[in-house]
């Protein structure tokens, strides 16, 4: 029986052949990744147009995923990493460049909740940013969760560090299981959910 990341990465293969999207050096420009489930009627805004978004879509830079209250999204991004979107959310896209020497992403969470599941990176350099209305989250090879209603970000796995946009204090160095909000105000104040409050907070953005 095949793991479940090889089953992700000959999906990913798989699907990029049909669309025509064969790595062969260059950078990854345009196609950032692979829709592989969805749950109700998300939509995604690109180049000025709103269409349904259906498994198996193509999700390109420059997009932005919408989902209503009853909507979630997982994507496979080109470089096997996991992203999970939840209900009430509008998450962009921005930059997704992938080469053999180096890994730059850029998305931005506008609004609601969300989990990035960051494959690791042996070919070199990596700059990975997730940004929210209020923060910036650099992250590596990493497990992270954040919801701009809460105003929270959490490392669920690996290091993350947290800026608060509007900086009046150093940025958080989030070790695992490790959590801060508040960052709209200029600070990272430590947040510790309950474990039920956590389980609640991946059920929102768990598609399985």
């Amino acid at each position: 029986m095949p793991s479940t990341d090889h089953t992700r990465r000959r999906r990913w293969r798989s699907a990029a052949i049909v669309a025509g999207l064969l790595w062969s050096g260059a950078a990854y420009a345009e196609e950032a990744g692979l829709v592989v489930r969805i749950n109700g009627a998300p939509t995604v805004e690109r180049a000025g147009k709103t269409t349904p978004v259906h498994r198996g879509d193509v999700v390109s830079t420059g997009d932005t995923i919408d989902t209503d209250e009853g909507a979630k999204v997982k994507i496979l991004l080109a470089d096997d990493s996991v992203l999970a979107i939840g209900p009430r959310s509008h998450v962009a896209v921005h930059d997704f460049l992938l080469t053999p020497q180096s890994r730059t992403v850029r998305l931005e969470v506008l609004a609601g909740r969300f989990k990035i599941a960051i494959a690791k990176f042996f070919g070199g350099t990596t700059n990975y940013v997730v940004r929210t209305p209020t923060a910036v989250a650099g992250v590596r090879g990493t497990v992270l969760w954040g919801d701009t209603q809460l105003d929270a970000i959490c490392a669920l796995d690996g290091n993350v560090e947290v800026r608060p946009l509007n900086e009046t204090s150093a940025p958080a160095q989030l070790a695992t299981g490790e959590c801060v909000h508040r960052m709209g105000s200029g600070k990272t104040a430590a947040f510790t959910p309950s474990p039920q409050d956590l389980a609640a907070y991946l059920r929102e953005v768990t598609l399985d």
